[in-house]
């Protein structure tokens, strides 16, 4: 028989990535980061599922030949990635809201509008929306001189594109004001200001 080596095995060293201090272990244990990624899904997923429905719903509007917009399978795309997207996003405000809310301190004027979480949330989204509703009413104007001169039908599409727009700029202000809100009193807790 041959000679067997009798030494006893040891354990590996320790690879470099798994004595950095970061491991998915440290997350899952980390209330403060566990709670905004379950925050930011829950209430994310809510706000794409109902941003959908608001979308078909002025869908509608355009009075189509073609029947209506609903469509389940676009409400469950919604969920899936609504989930995902805002599941992702929850991870980033964890990391960047510390760095995020120093540059707002130190800006005076950006501080002086932004003071709370819930500015935060709600006041960005409310200038970009107010500057996207201005830009679409201006891409669809040209339309109403166009449709004046065509026909009835032409000047209705306007109108329907037009009445959509309103709706739809008046839905998702509601939507994300209350979206903000909830946000906001879920995350104060765990995030000063």
């Amino acid at each position: 028989m041959p000679p067997q080596n009798q030494t006893p095995l040891q354990a590996p060293p320790p690879t470099p990535s798994s004595s950095s201090g970061f491991s998915v272990d440290s997350l899952k244990n980390n209330h403060k980061f566990i709670e905004t990624v379950k925050t930011f899904a829950i209430y994310g997923t809510i706000v794409y599922v109902a941003n959908a429905v608001v979308g078909m719903l002025v869908g509608t509007l355009g009075w189509s030949r073609y029947g209506s917009y609903f469509n389940v399978g676009s409400i469950i795309q919604s969920i899936i990635m609504g989930a995902i997207v805002s599941a992702i996003g929850g991870a980033e405000f964890y990391y960047f809201y510390n760095p995020v809310n120093g540059w707002i301190k130190r800006n005076a004027f950006v501080s002086k509008h932004i003071n709370s979480i819930f500015s935060l949330f709600w006041k960005p989204f409310l200038v970009g929306t107010i500057i996207g509703a201005i830009f679409g009413l201006l891409a669809i104007l040209p339309l109403l001189g166009v449709g004046a001169t065509i026909s009835v039908y032409a000047g209705m599409s306007f109108g329907g594109l037009f009445i959509g727009l309103i709706i739809g700029f008046v839905a998702h202000i509601i939507i994300y004001y209350f979206y903000s809100k909830a946000m906001a009193a879920k995350l104060t807790p765990l995030y000063q200001w």
